[in-house]
């Protein structure tokens, strides 16, 4: 869902900064080395692909029913997301790594529960008290303004729920094999 996801962006991010913490505080730059480069690659080859690949195929759901369907999407959206993206994740990175520098481990640590919460209050609240309902929705945009009703357990077996199995295993695999080399310092 695009709100949230620039929440993961942010979290995903810094949870890359921790993975890479010894190596960071060896670096002069944060930005400037392999593993903002190598996070940056990572967001462009896999997480923003795979969110604009979801709002083609379930406007309504990815854009949390904002947007009815994908020939509503503004053009805009396209230059900005991917940009937007990125500087939330570089924020998580920047923050984070800033963090450990000053020796504050634990508030670096905690930098990736934070922007996972944020996403997860955002897809289970919202901006209006119906997150859990959008998040669980399988209809379209239409079905959603027209007020027809789905059962929410029916959403575990939808062709939502399917795509992001494998879409969130594309994204996620290369992330933890990021995540262990750079843990262990390679």
């Amino acid at each position: 869902m695009l709100q949230p996801d620039l929440f993961f962006a942010y979290g995903l991010s810094s949870g890359m900064a921790v993975a890479a913490g010894k190596q960071l505080k060896k670096q002069e730059s944060t930005f400037a080395n392999k593993y903002f480069l190598s996070l940056v690659v990572w967001l462009f080859a896999f997480y923003v692909p795979q969110v604009f690949y979801l709002l083609r195929r379930f406007t309504g759901w990815e854009s949390m029913f904002v947007i009815r369907e994908f020939n509503d999407v503004p053009a805009w959206l396209y230059g900005l997301y991917p940009g937007a993206t990125l500087v939330m994740a570089a924020l998580g990175f920047y923050v984070a790594a800033a963090l450990l520098k000053s020796g504050r481990v634990r508030a670096a640590a905690a930098q990736f529960p934070i922007g996972i919460l944020i996403a997860c209050l955002i897809m289970t609240v919202g901006w209006d008290g119906t997150g859990y309902q959008r998040l669980f929705y399988i209809g379209s945009g239409a079905d959603w303004m027209n007020h027809v009703s789905y059962p929410i357990l029916d959403w575990f077996t939808s062709p939502i729920a399917r795509t992001l199995a494998w879409l969130e295993t594309i994204v996620m695999v290369p992330y933890i094999v990021l995540f262990i080399r750079w843990a262990r310092g390679k």
